[in-house]
């Protein structure tokens, strides 16, 4: 017989209370089900140590609980830990191969692991199960976007929207293939009714505040590049970014060489914002959003943050130029080069998803804003220190991707 504690905390649980929901659950620790919730309640709560060794306790009682393996790999996946979470929803699927939930988990996973035929393949083994399926008809949208597949995926849209009118993620998420296929007026549409339907929904803050953002031709344009960069593999990634950069080495020594001069600093200029503009541009635009009277609203605390840092490391680096030929005192220097050098790192570092990419992120940008600072104790020579600083963040843009 269920006790009192387990239905009451079901109740909040239900409704959305995880924090009083809790409370419930711990003063029934001998049920197993308790356990179940009160683990679950924690997954909702980000407590994530504490959901993972409540599920390892209920897996030494009932080894074989698809539902055990299912909230593993949620938990895993939450970590940035997508080969442990592929695994427990393996177990899952082994144990209850229908339901359709596992396959449009598992189809998530391999979307971020960016193996998309599989994880269409997931997809639709989901479908097939359950053809109204909610998660596995956004998943789906997704996986065949980013197959260039435009057509399907906009049935694939049709079909979301007819099942789902009314939900937020649905919207959400339509907006989100809207806005990776550049139609930006389609995707505000979309986030606007999700924002109508659960005004504090994070995922359609923040497509709306990027949507507006693309208003912008430069920003667009960007988008559409990282849209188009994430798509490829890791691999692919560095051999872009290489073969670029050898293209421009031997462009520069070329127009160098044969006297056209005036062209070679156009074309390094370029570069330099090809190679470092992806940096700053989402930073840049989050400082010129908060600075909006509306769009302030629709950031998020890490994307305030990340303008916020913009903000003040552009500040500083100016203020130090200025003082600098002012003045005419060295020290400004080294701090400016090393100011606009975390401009690299640090704003960018906020927005990471993966907590290895954002933490590499800020303690490379502490770093160099340190040497800028304290630079001076070790040594008097500016381009010591300088070059350092500026060295710090050439080397960070090239290892970056080691930490995604």
């Amino acid at each position: 017989m269920e006790s009192s504690d387990l239905l009451r905390g079901v109740q909040l649980y239900e409704l959305g209370r995880y924090q009083d929901a809790v409370t419930y659950f711990a003063k029934d620790l001998k049920n197993w089900e308790s356990r179940f919730y009160l683990a679950q309640s924690y997954y909702m709560l980000s407590e994530y140590k504490k959901a993972a060794d409540l599920a390892e306790g209920l897996l030494s009682e009932s080894p074989n609980d698809q539902d055990v393996f299912y909230l593993k790999a949620r938990i895993a996946l939450q970590q940035d830990q997508e080969q442990e979470a592929l695994q427990n929803i393996n177990e899952a699927i082994s144990i209850d191969p229908y339901d359709s939930n596992y396959f449009g988990f598992k189809a998530a996973i391999l979307l971020q692991l960016k193996k998309y035929e599989e994880g269409l393949e997931n997809a639709n083994e989901g479908l097939h199960i359950d053809p109204k399926n909610s998660f596995c008809l956004n998943i789906r949208a997704q996986l065949l976007t980013k197959l260039n597949r435009v057509s399907e995926a906009g049935h694939t849209i049709e079909d979301i929207l007819f099942e789902n009118p009314e939900d937020s993620y649905s919207h959400a998420n339509v907006g989100w293939v809207a806005l990776e296929n550049n139609k930006i007026d389609t995707a505000l549409s979309h986030f606007k009714e999700a924002l109508q339907i659960d005004p504090n929904y994070q995922y359609a803050r923040e497509g709306m505040s990027t949507a507006l953002k693309a208003k912008n031709f430069i920003y667009r344009n960007y988008l559409k590049y990282s849209f188009w960069i994430s798509k490829q593999s890791t691999k692919n990634q560095w051999g872009i970014l290489i073969g670029i950069y050898i293209v421009y080495r031997f462009s520069f020594k070329f127009l160098s060489a044969n006297g056209l001069t005036y062209l070679a600093i156009p074309l390094l200029i370029a570069y330099l914002l090809f190679a470092l503009g992806s940096w700053i541009m989402e930073p840049m635009s989050n400082a010129i959003l908060g600075f909006n009277s509306y769009g302030k609203y629709l950031l998020s605390s890490k994307e305030q943050l990340s303008g916020y840092f913009f903000t003040g490391l552009i500040t500083l680096g100016l203020l130090s130029i200025l003082v600098f030929y002012t003045l005419k005192i060295d020290y400004f220097l080294p701090l400016a080069i090393a100011s606009l050098s975390a401009l690299i790192p640090l704003p960018r570092a906020f927005l990471e998803y993966s907590k290895k990419a954002r933490y590499f992120g800020i303690s490379v940008g502490a770093l160099i804003i340190c040497i800028g600072i304290f630079g001076f104790l070790f040594t008097s020579s500016i381009a010591t220190i300088g070059g350092a600083a500026f060295l710090i963040m050439v080397i960070f843009t090239w290892t970056a991707n080691i930490f995604k």
